[in-house]
This record gives structure tokens, sequence and C-alpha cells, in this order.
């Protein structure tokens, strides 16, 4: 367990794909979705979070703090990073979206492995469909960088990061990094 991380489960997404109100708290195999998160990621940091965008009473029953975005206008993921490294005060932060149940056991250390061997600041997995930018792990120094790159306008994970110092991780199981995005998606997640 890493005492020099926080997890921030993202969950301030608008869930228009799947049609609801809040794709975070949809039941899978028995429970919400991040609640899968959750499990998942509570053994691997000492601090676990919940970054929000206005939709705080739906997390209320997880008892996990909880941080509600910066600003009132839908950002995307990128607000909800941003926000959070405002407000964690640990050296690295992993970054997990709420919608992906199956996330590796060992995402932290992984990802931890790579930052500290290649002397980077954030290090991204990396499956056979391409980067999971939603599954960084950052340092907190990159705050003021991430700033700068959003108040220009900035609002792709993927550009921010590559004007950093930062490491690509392969991960053969594809699956771990499953996004239930859509209902399609979510019958998907049980075969």
């Amino acid at each position: 367990m890493s005492k020099s991380a926080t997890v921030v489960i993202l969950a301030g997404g608008q869930s228009k794909r799947m049609q609801v109100q809040n794709k975070a708290i949809i039941l899978f195999e028995g429970k919400p979705l991040i609640a899968h998160v959750i499990d998942r990621m509570k053994v691997q940091a000492k601090y676990t979070v919940i970054n929000t965008h206005r939709n705080q009473k739906d997390y209320e029953i997880f008892h996990l703090p909880l941080i509600d975005d910066i600003s009132d206008v839908q950002e995307g993921p990128l607000l909800g990073i941003l926000t959070s490294l405002q407000a964690i005060k640990t050296d690295w932060i992993q970054f997990v979206p709420c919608d992906t149940p199956s996330l590796p056991s060992n995402l932290i250390a992984i990802l931890m492995k790579a930052v500290e061997s290649e002397k980077t600041l954030v290090a991204v997995p990396e499956t056979s469909g391409g980067l999971q930018s939603t599954c960084l792990l950052c340092h907190s120094s990159t705050l003021n960088n991430l700033q700068i790159f959003f108040n220009q306008g900035g609002r792709k994970i993927e550009d921010w990061i590559r004007q950093l110092p930062f490491s690509i991780v392969p991960f053969n199981d594809e699956s771990q990094f499953l996004n239930v995005n859509t209902q399609e998606e979510l019958k998907k997640a049980y075969s």
C-alpha cells in the first residue's frame, strides 16, 4: 500500500452516453460501478477521495472525502484533475475513472515503479487500445503546469501530459481498463 499517493476517483462526468443521471451508481454485479473502483483502489493507497461535479449527494453513502470541481461549467476530466491537484497534499496522485470496475490490483505499484526508475512526473497505462489517460499517476508538482495549460484552453489529458516528462507503462490485459460508458459496454463488462 502506497503512503505517498492518494487515489482520486473521477466521478464528475455527465453520463450522456449511458443516458442516465449518474453512471457511477449504476449497478454492476449487485453494487454501484464506483464501489468496484473503490474496492480495487482502497487497498493500494492510504487515502481515497472522490472528485465530483455538483453531485456530492450521490456519493455520501461511500463515506469518503469529496472534492467538488472548482467550476460550475462541465470541462471534462481535466477539470477534476486540476481541482484535485489543488486540494490534495500527498506527493503522488493516482487518478482513475469511476466507471472502470476491473482495474489492476497493483496499478499504483506498477506506475510508481515506472516514475521512480525513469525519473518522470507522470505515468500512464497503455493497452492495445491506446493510452489509458484517465488512469494516470502524477506528481503534485505538475499543478502549475496544468493550471497554465488549462487557462490557455487545453482540455485533453494526453495533450497536457505530453509536455511533461512522462512514462508509458504497458498493460497486457485491456479488459482491466474497460470503461463502462454505454449500456452495451455494461453488458460487455459482464462477459
